[in-house]
């Protein structure tokens, strides 16, 4: 895809301007290495870096409409973009080229904001209409594509990754403590919010505008689970067929590029590879996998066994320790924000990989979030059914029961542990216990972890309250229900497409997720739990469909998880790191977090006491990002832009 950065101006003139966005597009030159290029209009700075898919010579960016009144600057791609095409020429639109850019931004001349609804895609984007004055900032439905933004003394700057942000001279660099505590529960700086204060994110199904100094937010669509007429079995699993096949199609046939498909193995990738493949008859699609040593953690067997199934161009990626860690020291100082979530070290070699072969592949994202696929739903069902019969304490002494019962793994959890992690938070309410039951730190644990200055910021602050402001509006849904709409609130949004994005950005790789069509989460959100978890088998639908396409395996198969070896890599390769980033002395300079506490987790996990590794990886990703920010890193001067700039 692409990287852009933009600001108002309108007392700079023309060099000044440039120096700057040649700085703030430095930062995100690797989303874009097919070139890069900039414009100073009506008082806007607009840079672009493309990686092109659609159209390279004649789409290049910044784009001006035929009218010269609207230029936008895109990340992204619209699927739909022919069938807007055709309309917009019926209704007497002459374009000029075969972009999607330029098709989004005549679209914008016609109908305004309102043209949102009608993209069918993932995006990203900004643009300034001379007509009214006012600048745009637009981000797709499901926040597959990353957009910040901050107030100025000018009027506002925006970029696609903070790093590029924080390169603008009037955007401060100081550390958000209460977003610092939302990432500690929930693994990621979830949106608006991020990890500098003053900056925000652009909110998934959202626009902003700025015009005559004032910011305003406008939704255009939020997650809504709305159970209509059950239809019968066998026509919700033909729909289901049918849009599924539709959104791999968009995916596939939108670019002249070959793309590949992430294939774990498990049933998502599997089904999005099974219809990638069936439509390339003749050409085997090129697929990638990561292997382990550690059984725990390891799928490559399955999916070289789908490949073979399927006829692909199976490529394995073989992961030790050494791999893994020497992600974190490469990049992970100079990340965009810290992320919690340590699959992206492996999702970041596959990635890696994969780029010298395509330069773009479709992922398995998003099915278990849309279909009840993940065990805490399963646990969620459980602990619904048994409520009804048991009261909360006798549940919670069950769930102990079981949990002192288990053995520890260090791979994904049995459905009788996730039930046990689940049954912790039975006091609270559905929509917030997998997240109380994941967290790194629980929120008893942040006073003990904070110093008294850091958790001064957090009088009144509530980690739920983007999930409070969705479910408004949503009254009657069951347990399980709540717990969807939370879930794809924060960990689909801001931890797992922040992990894809990041991860294959990187790399210049675009991720295309088939299971995120807008259409196909529409469909499958208008559906009963029933169609999605049958009994306790969530993604039922999905394996009902693909029984035709896959063996009995791997639609049966339960779900591993792409994770690290964690806890491991912090006692062994990561070691000397962690007792460096984490030491006393550097956490006095920065004054967050209590040292002594710190030091009690650490000596902790390095001798066996507890497992603690989860709560040490939260704190080390992000003292190695806070350690770069305030060196003053992220802000200093960079190369220049690949060509054109």
């Amino acid at each position: 895809m692409c990287g852009f950065a933009g600001f108002t101006d309108p007392a700079h003139g023309r060099a000044a301007s440039q120096d700057t966005a040649r700085r703030m597009l430095a930062a995100v030159a690797h989303r874009g290495p097919d070139g890069s290029d900039w414009c100073h209009r009506d008082g806007v700075t607009l840079a672009h870096c493309a990686l092109t898919f659609v159209d390279p010579e004649r789409g290049t960016q910044p784009f001006v409409s035929a009218s010269g009144s609207t230029v936008v600057v895109f990340n992204g791609e619209i699927y739909n973009h022919a069938d807007l095409r055709a309309e917009m020429r019926a209704a007497g639109v002459r374009l000029r080229t075969g972009s999607d850019t330029e098709v989004l931004v005549e679209l914008y001349e016609l109908y305004g904001t309102r043209m949102l609804e009608r993209l069918r895609g993932m995006f990203a984007f900004a643009l300034h209409d001379a007509r009214s004055g006012r600048t745009v900032l637009a981000r797709d439905p499901m926040g597959k594509k990353p957009l910040y933004y901050a107030r100025v003394r000018d009027g506002i700057a925006f970029a696609s990754e903070l790093t590029a942000l924080l390169r603008h001279p009037q955007v401060s660099s100081t550390p958000d403590v209460a977003a610092l505590a939302d990432y500690l529960m929930l693994q990621a700086f979830t949106a608006p919010a991020s990890a500098v204060s003053g900056v925000r994110k652009v909110r998934p199904g959202t626009c902003v505008t700025y015009a005559d100094g004032e910011v305003h937010e406008t939704e255009f669509w939020r997650p809504r689970i709305h159970p209509a007429a059950s239809p019968g079995r066998k026509e919700a699993a033909k729909r289901f067929e049918e849009l599924f096949r539709a959104a791999v199609a968009r995916r596939v046939t939108s670019t002249g590029h070959r793309l590949g498909v992430l294939l774990s193995g498990g049933l998502d990738s599997s089904a999005v590879a099974a219809v990638a493949q069936d439509l390339s008859p003749g050409r085997p699609v090129p697929t990638f996998s990561a292997g382990f040593a550690d059984p725990d953690f390891d799928e490559s067997g399955h999916a070289e066994a789908v490949a073979r199934h399927l006829g692909t161009e199976h490529h394995l990626v073989r992961i030790d320790g050494a791999d893994l860690a020497g992600v974190v020291e490469a990049e992970f100082a100079s990340a965009d924000e810290p992320l919690a979530d340590p699959s992206l070290l492996p999702m970041r070699l596959v990635c890696r990989q994969a780029r010298r072969h395509v330069r773009g592949v479709l992922t398995g994202d998003g099915a278990d979030e849309l279909l009840l696929g993940y065990r805490y739903f399963q646990a969620e069902r459980v602990i619904e059914l048994l409520l009804r019969v048991l009261p909360a304490p006798g549940l919670e002494a069950l769930a102990g029961f079981l949990v002192r019962r288990l053995p520890a793994r260090s791979g994904n959890l049995p459905a009788a542990a996730a039930l046990g992690l689940l049954a912790r938070g039975l006091r609270a309410a559905p929509e917030h216990r997998f997240y109380l039951s994941t967290a790194p730190f629980g929120p008893g644990e942040l006073r003990q972890l904070l110093l008294p200055e850091a958790r001064s910021d957090l009088a009144g602050h509530d980690p739920f309250t983007e999930i409070a402001r969705l479910l408004e509006g949503q009254s009657g849904l069951t347990g399980v229900e709540r717990s969807q709409v939370a879930v794809f609130t924060h960990f689909l949004r801001d931890v797992v497409l922040t992990k894809t994005d990041r991860g294959s950005m990187r790399s210049a790789l675009e991720l295309r997720s088939p299971f995120l069509d807008l259409d196909l989460v529409e469909y499958c959100n208008s559906l009963p739990t029933s169609l999605k978890l049958r009994r306790f088998t969530g993604k039922f639908l999905l394996r009902e469909v693909a029984a035709g396409w896959l063996p009995p395996t791997v639609v049966r198969r339960t779900k591993l998880g792409f994770r690290a070896p964690l806890a491991a890599l912090l006692r062994g390769e990561l070691r000397p790191l962690l007792l460096d980033t984490l030491s006393g002395a550097a956490l006095r300079r920065g004054g967050l977090f209590d040292a002594q506490a710190v030091q009690k987790l650490t000596d902790d996990h390095l001798t066996g006491r507890r497992e603690v590794s989860r709560k040490l990886w939260a704190l080390l990703v992000y003292q190695l990002w806070f350690e770069n920010l305030t060196a003053g890193r992220h802000t200093s001067t960079s190369p220049a832009c690949p060509a054109h700039f």
